[in-house]
């Protein structure tokens, strides 16, 4: 049966991305998704010891629209893992991460020595879209924040930096609304659904268009700290510029402030390069219950990123974050190569690097690979 689903999956993407289950002028409904396995190699924080883990997940997008104005989403993971790697710490923290959001809609069916099988609803919303007006209720991304790396307005989501899985962005269950007033004015309020009301997050951003430029006010009350800030994006001769600060005031210990400052560009030759700051003025882990999210010892680093297209279809990037005052780097190579439109590869690495004192020093290398196929 396993030899059947696998070989349903690897002749579903011959048929492009995603394909149309039912469509109709009032009512449509249709499924993409991919198949993904990852093996990757690490060592446990606590013990040093080696451990590894092979990942397989089967990710189903369903997406059905009505009426012209309502739309409704369902990404539903199946994951089968395997390897001493369920033993770890790391693992348990995993999944601590993806049970947090409330209502927990992590389910770990089956959890032994050396397997795992569990299912999740990664993102689940209605959304109603008329124009001017968009309104998001369910378990959704909410994308504030315009910095690639270290993003201090980006208050409703996990930073994901050290993942092997980059992309992976634990969601929240929110009522999100934007409303476009006029040409350029945005306001968009948000509150995330919690009955322990200091476990909450609710704020707003207006966001303003100016030439080139995105300029944001945002503020709110992130489970107990009054946060309030601002953002900005955009480009100046083919250059993206962009910034983001946070003043905290944090119900427990003294305010501080975290910002963050970039550049990017991208060559004809298609080399792209980003470089940003980030500052924490808090200078230390969050304390428990706050509404920060960027949490980190040094107060200083400097992230560089690099990309260039060998290939259309072959692509190598660098990923360096500098450690300023701590005397440590952090470096993340990776390889990624597309086979063919709906099947792709990734091979790449962690090496944290640097004095005992260093904010990276205590991470593991990770070593990784990566298949994934699209449906």
């Amino acid at each position: 049966m396993k030899k059947i689903l696998l070989g349903l999956l690897l002749l579903y993407p011959c048929l492009g991305y995603g394909f149309d289950l039912y469509q109709k002028d009032s009512f449509s409904l249709g499924l993409k998704g991919y198949y993904k396995n990852l093996f990757f190699t690490s060592k446990r924080r606590a013990t040093n010891r080696l451990y590894q883990a092979d990942l397989n997940r089967v990710r189903t997008e369903w997406e059905a629209h009505g009426l012209r104005f309502f739309s409704a989403k369902i990404i539903w993971d199946n994951e089968l893992i395997g390897g001493n790697y369920l033993q770890t710490e790391e693992f348990a923290a995993r999944q601590s991460q993806r049970e947090e959001p409330y209502p927990d809609m992590n389910y770990d069916l089956i959890q032994k020595k050396n397997f795992f099988y569990g299912q999740s609803f990664y993102r689940a919303y209605l959304k109603f879209d008329d124009g001017p007006v968009v309104f998001t209720l369910g378990r959704q991304r909410i994308d504030w924040g315009v910095m690639h790396f270290f993003s201090p307005a980006d208050l409703f989501t996990r930073l994901p930096l050290f993942d092997v899985e980059k992309d992976e962005r634990v969601g929240t269950t929110a009522a999100n609304l934007e409303i476009a007033v006029g040409g350029s004015l945005k306001i968009n309020p948000v509150y995330t659904i919690n009955p322990d009301f200091d476990q909450s997050r609710m704020g707003m951003r207006v966001t303003k268009t100016r030439g080139h430029f995105d300029f944001s006010l945002l503020g709110g009350r992130f489970r107990r700290d009054g946060i309030f800030g601002l953002d900005f994006a955009g480009d100046i001769h083919k250059a993206g510029i962009r910034g983001e600060l946070i003043y905290d005031l944090a119900d427990r210990g003294d305010r501080f402030i975290q910002g963050a400052a970039g550049i990017d560009y991208g060559f004809e030759n298609t080399f792209y390069m980003a470089l940003e700051y980030f500052f924490n003025g808090h200078g230390g882990v969050g304390t428990p219950g706050s509404g920060v999210l960027i949490q980190s010892n040094q107060r200083h680093f400097v992230s560089l990123n690099l990309k260039y297209d060998i290939t259309p279809l072959w692509k190598v990037m660098m990923q360096n974050i500098v450690d300023l005052r701590g005397g440590s780097l952090f470096i993340n190579p990776e390889s990624q190569y597309s086979l063919f439109d709906w099947l792709e590869g990734v091979v790449g690495a962690h090496f944290p690097v640097g004095r005992n004192s260093g904010e990276f020093t205590p991470i593991p290398n990770v070593y990784y690979l990566q298949t994934q196929v699209y449906f």
